[in-house]
């Protein structure tokens, strides 16, 4: 049987009534943040700059940020897979939980960033300033890091296996419960660094400088770690 015309206006007069009353039930904060966001995100887009922005949770995946300027900026589990961000500025921002999985950070500036469980596996980040950058839990699988500069960071209980440390500078930074198995960290730099209940399975440390100023000698279980 066929409904009624008048019965399906009244239908639709009812569902939209009732979609009004499910929005303005929500925090207008949630719809606030939400916009906030969403401009900040054209803001960085347009003008490549968006120092000390709330960009928490936007999708950034294969943008072009080159050179771009978020000192100070909230990228809370943001989703920057696969984006291009070399030569960016990133001091001070706060990268928890983020997604940079593949990204492109060649050169770029994250003194002081906060990447507490961030993923950067098989993330570019040759030549990188990551001095005293917190990376507690993040993933670094496969990223590479030749002659990145890390010293006094903390990169406690990271993922790190098979990345390429080739002249890497970690002196002074905390490896410790850290999974470097098969990564390559010839020539790096670990003077003065913690090694505690750090796994080094099949790594390669030819010519690594360790925690005591020595080269490398096949043995890291004096410094806490384990071969």
């Amino acid at each position: 049987m066929n409904i009624k015309p008048w019965f399906r206006r009244i239908s639709a007069v009812v569902l939209v009534l009732l979609l009004s009353l499910t929005a303005f039930s929500l925090p207008a904060e949630a719809f606030v943040g939400d916009f906030v966001q969403l401009a900040n995100r054209e803001k960085l887009l347009t003008t490549n700059e968006c120092n000390g922005c709330n960009l928490s949770g936007v999708d950034l995946s294969g943008e072009d940020l080159y050179g771009s300027a978020l000192l100070d900026a909230d990228l809370t589990g943001a989703n920057l897979s696969d984006t291009l961000l070399n030569e960016a500025k990133l001091n001070r921002a706060d990268l928890t939980g983020a997604d940079l999985s593949a990204a492109s950070l060649l050169g770029i500036k994250l003194n002081n960033a906060h990447l507490n469980d961030a993923d950067l596996s098989d993330a570019k980040l040759n030549n990188a300033d990551m001095s005293e950058a917190i990376l507690s839990g993040a993933t670094l699988t496969g990223a590479e890091l030749e002659y990145a500069i890390i010293s006094d960071a903390d990169l406690t209980a990271v993922v790190a296996q098979d990345a390429n440390f080739y002249n890497a500078y970690l002196s002074g930074s905390d490896l410790s419960s850290g999974d470097f198995s098969y990564a390559v960290m010839e020539n790096v730099r670990l003077s003065g660094a913690t090694l505690t209940n750090a796994k080094f399975y099949e790594a390669d440390l030819f010519r690594a400088r360790m925690p005591n100023d020595t080269i490398y000698m096949g043995d890291v279980s004096k410094f806490g770690a384990y071969d």
